[in-house]
C-alpha cells in the first residue's frame, strides 16, 4: 500500500505572456503575403484558361479554312 501523502499547493496566478510586437508584425506580413500568393495563384489558373479557350477558338476558325477532302 501506498503512504496517503497530501501537499497542500499554493494558489497562483499564470500571468498570459504576451506576444512580442515583432512576431505579431511577421504573423501579420505573413497572412497578407498568403492571400497575395493565393490570388496570384488564381489569377494564373484564369489567364490559362483564357490562352486556352482562345487558342481553341483559333484553332476552330483554322480549320474553316482548311479544304476538305
Amino acid at each position: 500500500m501506498m503512504p496517503d501523502k497530501v501537499v497542500t499547493l499554493k494558489n497562483r496566478v499564470v500571468q498570459p505572456v504576451l506576444p512580442q510586437a515583432a512576431d505579431v508584425w511577421h504573423a501579420q506580413i505573413n497572412q497578407r503575403l498568403a492571400a497575395i500568393e493565393r490570388m496570384l495563384r488564381r489569377l494564373e489558373w484564369q489567364i490559362w484558361a483564357l490562352c486556352c479557350g482562345a487558342m481553341a477558338v483559333l484553332g476552330l476558325h483554322v480549320a474553316q479554312f482548311l479544304p476538305v477532302h
